[in-house]
């Protein structure tokens, strides 16, 4: 685990640090951070979508373990969510976000490392499934609901344009048709959506260092708190639980449940710049719960 987090965690996790330093140096500023979020958010993330889609073994994929784990991230979702908004009383976008920061990994940069460490490049696999159903329900579903919540008077016409205009909606829909058609799409399309897509997470990353050098740390506060305690204990304790009654393929009941207790991803921070919404609680999130996690994938891979 030292040896981990050696490589690759704590050199990712430098450009949210070395955001957070520039920031404090009075180099880089909050609206510098909006305008590399506007990237992430309109180029390097719908990029990332349509190579994750794209290239991933669907027809290898367990899809119990999928079901499985989509089931406990729409009951966590859904109850923080509905925490955030009817007992703490935030607004409807913020919690429909920290519901989504309560379920969505960092699998790509966190988990899949670690786990191909204990069990190989297999693991690869199931990290892949998860991170569809991730980008295909939750995050696109999510900026969607953050669009009608925005729209005035939602008309079923304004819906069809808010689906027409979405970026991830769009980068998902031309990523099965690319699955689909295999051989017929050039290389350079996959090769520039690569290359494009490997911006995402450390242009995030580096943004969010920014936001979180511009606002105290302290209090951490009930919210936080309550959206770590959700990722990194609850979801992997429910993932844990519905597993012992499934026969999952071997392999994926232990990366499933690994990516269950992963720290949040940066992915909602990014929604929430974009639309204007409160960020202080999802960025203190996404820090907390990586250092946290540390400590319990520690305990899951002993």
């Amino acid at each position: 685990m030292l040896t981990t987090l050696a490589d690759p965690i704590l050199p990712v996790f430098a450009i949210l640090a070395l955001g957070y330093v520039l920031h404090r140096s009075g180099l880089f500023d909050v609206p510098v951070a909006q305008g590399i979020n506007k990237f992430v958010f309109f180029v390097a993330t719908p990029a990332l979508v349509f190579s994750i889609i794209s290239g991933v073994p669907i027809e290898d994929f367990d899809l119990r373990a999928l079901g499985l784990y989509f089931l406990t991230q729409l009951f966590v979702y859904v109850g923080t969510a509905l925490f955030m908004y009817r007992v703490l009383g935030r607004d409807k976008g913020e919690a429909l976000l920290l519901g989504m920061t309560a379920t969505f990994v960092n699998h790509v940069f966190f988990v899949l490392p670690i786990a191909e460490r204990i069990y190989g490049v297999t693991a690869a696999q199931p990290i892949a499934g998860i991170v569809l159903v991730d980008v295909a329900f939750w995050f696109c579903g999510t900026v969607l609901a953050v669009d009608l919540m925005q729209a005035k008077n939602p008309s079923p016409l304004k819906v069809a344009g808010l689906l027409i205009k979405n970026p991830f909606l769009i980068a998902a829909t031309l990523g099965v048709l690319a699955w689909a058609a295999g051989p017929v799409i050039p290389k350079g399309v996959f090769t520039y959506a690569t290359f494009a897509g490997g911006a995402a997470a450390p242009a995030a990353l580096f943004a969010l260092g920014i936001v979180l050098a511009s606002n105290p740390m302290r209090p951490i506060g009930l919210a936080t708190w309550s959206v770590v305690t959700a990722k990194i204990i609850f979801h992997p304790t429910l993932v844990f639980t519905l597993a012992s009654f499934v026969t999952l393929s071997p392999g994926w009941d232990d990366i499933t449940l690994l990516a269950a207790a992963g720290p949040c991803g940066a992915m909602p921070f990014v929604i929430a710049l974009h639309y204007g919404i409160r960020t202080e609680t999802i960025a203190k999130a996404v820090l907390v719960s990586t250092l946290f996690s540390l400590l319990t994938l520690s305990v899951l891979t002993s």
